[in-house]
């Protein structure tokens, strides 16, 4: 046992003599003189294991856990745009000249499921819009507002659907019965929820929105008036893309309000949409000669208890040319038809809304008519020198469709002037535009337009005393 024992003090201290030799620091003594002794008959020799020391541990450094902030993306926008508006309204003694500015600065967070949550905070102002326009705390004025605020969930409940909750844009083919009014000052945003199912083939929307809230701005004033009425906006949307020189859109929209009389203001849209703009951002394929979009609607329901029968179909086509590896044309041609009320008194309603548009690119830079009692038509031609420098020339003639009803300003209110003032004329206004647009930097771009309107028959019955002359120089820096 002991013999056992000794052994393996050896075989252990055979296996530790290397690695406490390696950990010495001081170099061995230098080996004492052995006086020499007698020969003795060598023993046979025995083989022994190869002794394996492991290599000590290299330090490696700790893992890195990633922060929520690691996949937060932070971008925005800077818009100017100075502005000049001669003879507003085809009124000599109207004029307009001003600076406005935009400002947005969007965070957004992914997460592992792909769903996002974006915030996007505006700030919109007129240079020296505000007395004075000097900042401090005596006169601050609130000009900030959160344009998007939503939350983005991929497969909601494990469905194919995707879920947006929150302040959201809402943007619909071209933007004529349903945008986001980006070129605007403020733009639009719409409170509430849609729901998205997306196929190679098809694009699914269902969306559900608060206008307005009963007595939401009188918490602290019973008595107030104001917001009397609920009002909701909703709608559902789906794009076929039938083929990649054929999409057919179809759409419902419906704008319901409750009041004293629950059925006097409910507004039921129905249309088709044909285009070839079939590509992502509602864009025609650049290898098609041929792009067109054309819109087809119709209205029922109530308006102040009369029953709604209107109608509106609208239509754009164009043609594009490669001139060399750079220049481009493109020649087009757009049409609108909107129904207006003949009669007021035979219970019927028949004017055209709306709704919610973007209508500044469709009708004219002028932005004097919206789609409303319209017939118009307008034909245009854009040259792109090379792919960041364009020049487009626009021609475009408006009138009245009904002249029992009233000319509309582009925000789709009736204007001051009284249908009969026209005098029975329909002729609104011709329109002649140009337009330059010039990507000077991947974040940096310039569009300048000037636009001169000139009063139709109708306006010179109505006493209109001038033509309409618009200009604007816009700047937008992006990152």
């Amino acid at each position: 046992m002991k013999a056992r024992s000794l052994m393996s003090f050896f075989c252990l201290f055979a296996v530790l003599s290397p690695v406490t030799a390696q950990l010495k620091t001081k170099k061995p003594a230098a080996p004492k003189a052995v006086a020499a002794k007698p020969a003795v008959a060598a023993k046979p020799a025995t083989v022994t294991a190869p002794v394996v020391v492991a290599a000590p541990a290299e330090n490696k450094p700790p893992e890195q856990v990633a922060k929520w902030y690691d996949t937060v993306k932070i971008s925005g926008m800077v818009r100017v745009r100075p502005e000049i508006k001669d003879n507003f309204n085809f009124d000599a003694d109207t004029k307009y000249n001003f600076v406005g500015q935009k400002v947005w600065l969007t965070a957004e967070k992914e997460f592992a499921d792909k769903s996002r949550a974006v915030i996007t905070l505006q700030d919109v102002r007129i240079w020296g819009g505000q007395s004075p326009s000097i900042t401090d705390t005596g006169t601050e004025r609130q000009a900030t507002d959160i344009r998007e605020a939503y939350l983005q969930l991929k497969n909601f409940l494990w469905s194919p659907f995707e879920l947006k909750v929150g302040r959201q844009k809402l943007e619909y083919g071209e933007q004529m019965f349903v945008g986001s009014l980006d070129w605007a000052n403020v733009g639009r945003s719409f409170d509430g929820a849609k729901l998205t199912w997306e196929t190679e083939k098809n694009n699914l929307q269902i969306f559900g929105t608060m206008i307005q809230a009963w007595r939401s701005n009188d918490l602290n004033n019973a008595t107030s008036t104001a917001n009397t009425k609920n009002m909701y906006f909703s709608g559902i949307y789906n794009a076929w893309k039938i083929h990649r020189y054929f999409m057919l859109d179809a759409y419902i929209f419906a704008r319901n309000e409750e009041g004293a009389d629950r059925d006097a203001n409910q507004l039921y849209t129905y249309g088709l949409r044909f285009s070839n703009r079939t590509d992502a951002g509602n864009k025609t394929p650049k290898d098609m000669l041929l792009d067109y979009s054309i819109d087809v609607a119709y209205q029922g329901g109530r308006n102040q208890g009369q029953e709604v029968e209107a109608y509106g179909a609208v239509g754009f086509i164009g043609l594009n040319f490669a001139v060399s590896k750079d220049v481009r044309m493109r020649i087009g041609g757009q049409g609108a038809y909107a129904s207006g009320d003949n009669d007021p008194t035979d219970g019927k309603y028949q004017t055209l809304d709306p709704l919610y548009p973007t209508p500044h690119y469709q009708f004219g830079q002028a932005d004097m008519t919206s789609w409303r009692n319209l017939t118009g038509g307008g034909i245009d031609y854009t040259i792109w020198f090379t792919p960041d420098f364009s020049v487009k020339l626009d021609y475009w003639y408006a009138m009245r469709t009904s002249t029992g009803d009233s000319w509309y300003a582009i925000g789709g209110s009736a204007n001051a002037t009284a249908a009969a003032a026209f005098n029975g004329e329909r002729e609104l206004y011709q329109e002649a535009d140009i337009l330059f647009n010039y990507k000077a930097r991947d974040f940096l771009a310039f569009q300048a337009g000037y636009a001169y309107a000139k009063r139709g028959k109708a306006m010179t019955a109505a006493n209109k005393t001038g033509d309409y002359q618009f200009a604007y120089l816009m700047s937008t820096l992006t990152f």
